[in-house]
């Protein structure tokens, strides 16, 4: 079985991929946890990761899936070349952005222009410097509270993105994606 690949950077939000995690888990489907350097990386919430990788490690022909969490404050991730080289790497392959982490597939391309959504709102994001044209498909954070996602994600080609209180349903989804699928009581749904 392939692994999946977890992306971490400072300020990650840890609670957003636990579903994910668990599930991946349960399944005893292998995880990489992956980071610009081997130094220690820390959570929004404090909690403290080692990754088991860093970037330039990674050989994609054994993953087929990435899993990218929100964070704080994304600045310094988003414009680590990189971590956009890491993540254009997984293009074809089963991608779950939550939060701002979807934003960092706008910036690999691999979003631009399609539907997604994001914990962030569009104005916010053109202010820095993202053009119209390439979030022409994003639900951001007000547009999802007005208008919520039944389902709370959307799945464009092999990506799944969601918002961050939708974690539960987006993790349930992501497991599905990747042939893992677990009763949502399991997880209180």
């Amino acid at each position: 079985m392939k692994k999946t690949a977890v992306l971490v950077y400072d300020s990650f939000c840890n609670f957003e991929v636990s579903t994910a995690l668990e599930i991946l888990a349960l399944a005893q489907k292998e995880i990489t946890v992956f980071a610009a350097t081997n130094l220690p990386v820390k959570s929004e919430d404090g909690l403290t990761i080692v990754p088991d990788m860093v970037l330039a490690d990674l050989n994609v022909d054994e993953y087929d899936s990435l899993l990218l969490p929100g964070a704080s404050d994304i600045r310094e991730a988003i414009e680590n070349p990189d971590i956009i080289k890491f993540i254009k790497k997984f293009s074809g392959k089963i991608i779950g952005a939550i939060s701002i982490g979807p934003i960092m597939l706008v910036k690999a391309g691999l979003l631009n222009g399609k539907s997604f959504m994001a914990g962030t709102n569009k104005e916010d994001i053109i202010e820095e410097g993202f053009s119209e044209e390439e979030l022409q498909g994003m639900i951001g954070w007000d547009d999802n509270l007005e208008n919520p996602i039944e389902e709370g994600y959307i799945v464009t080609d092999k990506i799944i993105t969601s918002i961050s209180y939708n974690f539960v349903k987006w993790g349930l989804a992501f497991g599905k994606m990747v042939g893992i699928d677990v009763n949502p009581k399991t997880f209180g749904i």
